[in-house]
């Protein structure tokens, strides 16, 4: 027998944040409990991930919307993907669809422009480079919490808004691939809380996206602003905040992107990489 519940087993990283999840095969029926537990990790370690999978996309999508709904794409608000904005994507440096080639990522939040902010993404490995294209996860929760009173305090009230990555002036056309959709239109910013609220757990998050948020809303000074986000960005960017996870084909890996930058190191040229990316939609932030 498969997915006991004697079997399953949460095995927490000894970094800021991740465990691996053993005793599972996600191709296989999972019982109510074990889908509940398998959510309550994702909550308690913003990234959980299964080694040795083997899914197919139409069972990728289901295990998705166990911790949220569909992504509902806004009709002129370009994110990553094709103009048909699928519910599964290629992540490939080698494939004709694949999308963000193979170098550096710096740290960020999918969708932190939109009006409604993704809430997660599931990524899966089908082939894995020997060397490069490791991942690494932020714990947002841990940074808000490491600031000084005195900035928790100076951060009230505060707003933050993000460029989009594939719309206008701001798009970062090295961030696409020879299908992705680029709008020739700047998308409108869209200003959430740069101390937003973590839904399942009710923390504090500090909301900054090292690439691409822009600026900071509630201050008069907009040197100030500006100095600000560069200090926050930093903040966030800390080494002992990052879980990095080193890929093998089969991982199947869920991340929470309400409390988590990311960011992805490049990959040596001729090695081959090929992931299927499928995400949850997200609320407007509070």
């Amino acid at each position: 027998m498969v997915n006991r519940i004697q079997d399953f087993e949460i095995v927490p990283s000894d970094q800021a944040l991740g465990a691996e999840v053993r005793g599972v095969d996600l191709a296989q029926p999972l019982s109510g409990e074990l889908i509940h537990r398998i959510i309550r990790a994702w909550e308690r370690y913003h990234v959980v991930f299964f080694r040795g999978q083997s899914i197919t996309d139409e069972r990728q999508l289901e295990f998705t919307q166990w911790f949220g709904p569909r992504h509902a794409p806004y009709p002129e608000m370009p994110i990553l993907g094709d103009i048909s904005q699928p519910d599964i994507i290629t992540i490939s440096n080698v494939t004709e669809d694949g999308l963000l080639g193979g170098g550096y990522i710096e740290p960020h939040q999918d969708g932190v422009y939109l009006p409604t902010p993704l809430a997660g993404a599931v990524m899966r490995a089908e082939e894995v480079p020997d060397s490069g294209g490791d991942t690494s996860w932020s714990n947002l929760i841990q940074a808000y919490s490491e600031l000084n009173p005195t900035m928790k305090r100076r951060l009230r009230n505060l707003k933050v808004s993000a460029f989009n990555l594939y719309a206008g002036k701001t798009s970062r056309r090295d961030l696409g691939g020879g299908k992705q959709w680029f709008s020739e239109q700047d998308s409108t910013a869209q200003a959430h809380p740069l101390v937003r609220i973590h839904p399942p757990t009710g923390k504090k998050i500090l909301w900054v996206s090292c690439l691409n948020s822009e600026t900071i809303e509630g201050l008069s000074d907009e040197s100030e602003a500006s100095n600000l986000l560069l200090e926050l960005k930093a903040h966030v960017d800390q080494d002992h905040l990052y879980y990095t996870h080193r890929w093998a084909q089969g991982d199947v890996l869920i991340w929470d992107n309400r409390c988590c930058n990311h960011k992805r190191e490049s990959i040596p040229e001729g090695e081959r990489r090929v992931f299927y990316r499928s995400v949850i939609g997200g609320c407007r932030p509070y």
